[in-house]
């Protein structure tokens, strides 16, 4: 046997044994059935209404967690945002200052052929003139002729 014909089988059993039309509830007969618990119901439902509002600390305390959490990331949000409008300046630094080389630098194989590929001869030029405005000449305390002595060895 098929288990849809057990069904039916079973279904028709069961309208037979039992009254097959759908139940309805009809509220006036509980009512009247059961007067105690219906006026216990009603008595707890106006003792409810006229509670009023509740305590403060119970209302704050009653706001769910989520809500907390999303005003707390609201006003960190527009704090961080005044900060980064209207915060702290720093001063803006003016045009940078570029290292003066060392005066070996300045005239070293390495420097001048920097010039030179650079600029060519005029850019090696340049580069002499500002190696000598830097370095100058210099006054010597040595005379000549000492310098003299001292190239030809009689010292």
């Amino acid at each position: 046997m098929s288990e849809h014909r057990d069904e039916k089988w079973l279904d028709g059993k069961l309208r037979r044994a039992v009254d097959g039309t759908s139940p309805v509830f009809d509220a006036e007969a509980w009512k009247q059935r059961y007067a105690n618990e219906y006026e216990a119901l009603l008595a707890r439902g106006k003792q409810a209404a006229g509670r009023g509002k509740p305590h403060p600390a119970r209302r704050i305390l009653g706001v769910s967690f989520g809500k907390l959490a999303l005003a707390a990331a609201i006003v960190i949000t527009a704090g961080l945002l005044l900060v980064g409008r209207f915060g702290i300046r720093r001063p803006t630094p003016g045009p940078r200052q570029v290292a003066q080389p060392a005066p070996a630098q300045m005239v070293s194989m390495m420097s001048l052929s920097a010039a030179f590929r650079r600029g060519g001869i005029d850019e090696l030029d340049k580069q002499c003139d500002r190696a000598m405005e830097r370095l100058g000449p210099r006054p010597s305390s040595i005379s000549m002729q000492e310098l003299f002595k001292d190239i030809d060895g009689k010292g």
